[in-house]
Formats: C-alpha cells, structure tokens, sequence
C-alpha cells in the first residue's frame, strides 16, 4: 500500500513538471516582442490642447429692430422677407388720414394764435398812445401788455405743436435706418400698429451676414479656461461637411442658472 501511494505522488510530480516545461516553454516560443506590444514615443515638451464644447445660436453682429413711433394702419409695404435695403430706403407707409387732419387742425390754431397776437399788439399800442395823453390808467395799459404776451406765447406753442404735428406726419413713412437685409417682417397690409409705451417692432434688419457671431453657454468648471482672443471651431447643421472657424469675442460676467447649473 505504501508502495502504491509513493508511485502516485511521483506521477504526480512528473505530471507537474511536464505542465510546467510545456507552459514556459509555450511562453518562451510565442511571446510578442515588446515593440508589437506597445507603441513608443520619445519624451519631448510641448502644448497640452483642452477643447471645450457647447451648443449655441448663430446671429448676425449687428441687428436692427426698425418699429414706429406713431400708431396707424399699414397701408403699404415695400419689402419682405430677404429684401436687400439701403439707408433711407422706404420700407413701409401708415395710413397718414389722422395725422394729416391733426397737422391742418394745428394749422388754423396757428393762424387764430397770429391773429389774436396782432388783435393783441394793436391794443397795447393803442392804450399807450392813450396813456401818454392820461385818458388811460396805468393798470389798463398793464392788461393790455399782459394779453400781448399771452398772445405770443400761445402762438409759439402752437408752432411748437405744428413741429410736432409734422415729425408725426413723417414718421408715418418708415424708412431704414442701415444698408442691410431683411430677415424678420413682423406686419401686412391692413395690420394696425400701436405705439404706445412700448414701440413695437416692424423689422429686423442685419446689417452683414458675412460676419456672424454665436450665443453658446459655457458651464461655470469650463469657463475659467475660456480667454478672450481663443481660436474657435464651429460646424452647423446646415452644412455638416465644412469646419468655421472664429474667435472669442466676449466673456458675459452676468452667471445664468438653471435648475442649479450655473452657465456664462
């Protein structure tokens, strides 16, 4: 029995040592090299690139909100949508009826004004020829120099009104005020506009689509990295195939949150 189990374990250890050979020998033979096994590079300074990205809008540099400084009715409409302009260029007509009776209206109040003026001017002289002869008393005189005066101030202030009234019959014309394009048209014939406390807007125009620039929201662990100057590269959707490339313009200080993610 003791026999038996000393020629098992020698088996055993036989087997073993087999294994192993084989195993090593298996390494030896078939080991990659150390060169297919990694790629080398040699050691050398130079500049670490981080990228930064974000989402963001594409608007033109300068755009043009054109609105109304008085209310009316559009009764003409000279462009649209796309329309090249120049500066100056009608874009379109209000109905003028209101304004118009209104400039009349200030008108005859000019012409009434003048005439009590001269009514007015023709009483002082006369009551100082009278008071120079002592057929008037001081105090009349003194009235008749007061209505003179009223007269004329009421005159002024009624040219003051057909100023007024004028610039109100103009600005029923709307004009542009920049060389552009117009990319927004927010009015049609027939549309009634109100200026009121707030003057709202009838165009958009930007001035060059050549030059464009992009609102994007940077989160606040990336924008410390962000200077002024940095080169940028942009694609659109519209163009997938091409790269844009632009500059930092602008670093907003005002922080925006959102659901506790602060942004700049």
């Amino acid at each position: 029995m003791k026999k038996l189990l000393s020629s098992w374990k020698f088996w055993l250890l036989v087997c073993s040592m087999c294994g192993a050979a084989a195993y090593f020998g298996y390494q030896k033979y078939n080991q990659i090299p150390l060169d297919q096994q990694y790629r080398l590079q040699a050691v050398e300074q130079g500049d670490l690139s981080q990228i930064v990205s974000a989402n963001g809008t594409i608007n033109p540099v300068s755009l043009v909100s054109v609105g109304t400084q008085v209310s009316g009715t559009v009764k003409k409409l000279y462009v649209d949508f796309n329309s090249k302009v120049n500066q100056g260029q009608i874009l379109l007509e209000l109905d003028n009826s209101m304004l118009a009776a209104q400039l009349k209206q200030t008108q005859a109040n000019i012409q009434s004004a003048t005439a009590s003026l001269e009514l007015a001017t023709a009483n002082e002289a006369r009551l100082r020829n009278l008071f120079a002869q002592e057929y008037v008393s001081q105090q009349e005189l003194d009235t008749a120099v007061q209505a003179r005066k009223v007269a004329q101030a009421q005159l002024q202030v009624s040219n003051a009104v057909l100023e007024r009234d004028r610039a109100n019959l103009a600005y029923s014309v709307i004009r542009s005020p920049v060389a552009g394009v117009v990319v927004d048209r927010s009015v049609d014939v027939g549309q009634t506009v109100a200026a009121s406390l707030q003057t709202p807007t009838l165009f958009k125009i930007a001035q060059n689509l050549s030059r464009m620039q992009i609102h994007a929201n940077f989160a606040e662990a990336d924008i410390g990295s962000i200077r002024v100057g940095m080169p940028v590269k942009f694609t659109v959707d519209a163009f997938t195939e091409k790269t844009f490339k632009g500059e930092v313009m602008q670093v907003r200080l005002n922080p925006t949150t959102v659901s506790n993610v602060v942004t700049y």
